[in-house]
């Protein structure tokens, strides 16, 4: 019961900050000098709060040409393709982290010491870089073979997938990687390794089906703030790949309404709110009480 209280409070702690944060662009005003406009900001919140009530009478000017467009139809048509691009790309960072994982913890010392050297080199890449070397890449294959292999832009109603989930997933697949060889590391050094390996079982083997077994806890512990990398990620990918997504919409609405950007905020928040209490608690169940601090 105390559990559900504490989820309860906190879910209305964030949305009520999501509230106030959605109009915090009438806060500040700027005529000779930088002032705090407060009487303002109390009256776009309350005319966000009017606005919330019908979503439906929302609207929002986007592309070049700033034409006028229905908040619920620009919001559903985006956030499908957007999280479509998220949730591909986090998938993927988990399967390809974890195979780089194994493979790395079977190498020799030394190999091993100039993979993580690697690593560290492709941690500290920005995103930025990250995605105009592939761009960089393609256009010089282009040139090259006179065969456009993917389209390094969403123009019009087109879109693109491939190159955004490939860009959204390098940085989290390093991060990951990282996280796993410090647990498997630390995994490595209890007994029940090196009684695996006195029966007779090869180290690919005690990796595989002991250490990472008991290295998924940790994962769960890690996920809040990969999701929070790539969604910040993911807007750099709309904007560099020019694409017509969520995280635009979302960044136009919070300069023109309130009650839209707070609406989006929603939209982000409730779903992957769910998504990670029920992890908890699942966890919580498991471990009975292990995941107390998830």
């Amino acid at each position: 019961m105390k559990r559900i209280v504490d989820t309860s409070f906190h879910f209305f702690i964030v949305i009520l900050g999501l509230f106030f944060l959605s109009g915090v662009g009438s806060l500040l005003a700027y005529d000779t000098q930088l002032v705090l406009t407060v009487g303002y900001y109390f009256d776009q919140l309350y005319q966000s709060l009017t606005e919330i009530m019908d979503p439906a009478s929302i609207s929002i000017y986007l592309g070049d040409n700033e034409r006028l467009y229905s908040l619920p139809e620009v919001f559903f048509s985006t956030y499908g393709y957007s999280f479509t691009i998220l949730i591909s790309s986090f998938f993927l960072a988990i399967i390809i982290s974890v195979l780089i994982s194994y493979f790395m913890m079977l190498l020799p010392r030394r190999l091993y010491r100039l993979s993580q050297k690697f690593l560290n080199v492709m941690d500290a890449l920005p995103e930025v870089f990250i995605v105009v070397s592939f761009q960089i890449i393609i256009i010089w294959l282009f040139k090259k073979s006179g065969m456009l292999l993917f389209n390094l832009y969403a123009l019009q109603d087109e879109r693109t997938y491939f190159l955004p989930i490939i860009c959204l997933t390098v940085l989290p697949v390093v991060f990951l990687i990282k996280q796993f060889l410090f647990q498997l590391k630390e995994e490595e050094s209890k007994p029940y390794v090196e009684f695996s390996y006195a029966k007779g079982f090869k180290k690919s083997y005690t990796v595989w089906f002991h250490l990472f077994r008991n290295v998924w806890i940790h994962f769960f512990l890690h996920l809040k703030p990969i999701f929070l990398l790539m969604l910040s990620n993911l807007f750099v990918i709309e904007i560099l790949f020019k694409m017509n997504g969520f995280m635009m919409v979302l960044f136009r609405a919070s300069t023109t309404s309130g009650a839209a950007f707070f609406l989006g905020m929603l939209m982000i928040f409730v779903p992957f709110f769910i998504v990670f209490q029920t992890g908890s608690y699942t966890l919580n169940k498991w471990l009975k009480g292990g995941a107390s601090h998830v």
